[in-house]
């Protein structure tokens, strides 16, 4: 069997689930990524991100990737450039509970969330406790972006503030998975982050929308991504996502 959930027969599904497979759900976004990258950034890097993941595991455990959540909540700022869909946190996060629900009654125990939009981390977690108080499965949530931070530090050109929302890091992945939607030649260096926050994102939060007016509808600097640096960041972000994958598949829950 081929590694997309939407490609299986229902007979196949039953057994996926019974065979205690892994099911991925990639939660992307559709919104304006700058003038130089398409709407569809965040849901691109999700599903294939999400798809090298499943391969590398090798059927251990045996992994299925559902088709992406690409439609979901961005802040109001955004909508000053066109492309932004904007759904309430609700609407998400009620959406991402009935699907985890639906999987859960197929017979599924072992599910991954894996969001590439940063709008969504606080979505993700919500609606994975709401699947555990409801149905007693604890999903796993995965942040694949935040698990390759080394490489961009020790690889990137932009440096500080270099990398938010369509700069170094994410142009760089589109460049590598999907160079003929990119249009280098409209990506400008003139939303380079200015706030130094010192805090990570687990001990604090201040919204970067609400500090800086961004000219472009990006924040960082794109003109110095590269696809070679794209690559090496994809590959880590797929090495450990199946690593997590592997990981959350051996705990064992109540």
């Amino acid at each position: 069997m081929g590694i997309r959930f939407s490609e299986l027969r229902s007979p196949q599904i039953g057994a996926a689930a019974e065979a205690g497979a892994v099911v991925i759900l990639p939660v992307g976004q559709t919104e304006e990524h700058g003038p130089h990258l398409p709407v569809n950034t965040d849901a691109t890097i999700a599903v294939r991100v999400c798809e090298e993941a499943a391969r590398e595991l090798e059927g251990s455990p045996p992994c299925y990737v559902l088709d992406p959540i690409c439609y979901g909540y961005s802040q109001k700022a955004l909508s000053a450039w066109p492309g932004v869909f904007r759904l309430p946190q609700e609407t998400v996060i009620a959406t991402l509970t009935h699907i985890l629900k639906s999987l859960v009654g197929m017979g599924f125990r072992k599910i991954v969330i894996a969001s590439t939009h940063g709008h969504h981390d606080g979505v993700v977690r919500v609606a994975a406790r709401a699947l555990a108080d409801e149905c007693g499965v604890g999903p796993g949530v995965v942040f694949p972006s935040a698990l390759a931070a080394d490489v961009l530090e020790g690889q990137g050109k932009a440096g500080w503030g270099g990398s938010c929302h369509a700069g170094e890091f994410e142009t760089s992945v589109m460049l590598h998975l999907a160079p003929e939607l990119v249009d280098m030649s409209a990506a400008v260096p003139d939303d380079r982050l200015a706030l130094r926050f010192p805090y990570s994102s687990s001990q604090a939060f201040v919204s970067t929308w609400t500090t800086q007016q961004s000219v472009s509808g990006a924040y960082g600097d794109p003109t110095v991504a590269t696809a070679e640096l794209g690559k090496l960041l994809f590959e880590k972000m797929a090495t450990e996502t199946a690593r997590f994958v592997r990981y959350y598949h051996g705990i064992k829950q109540t």
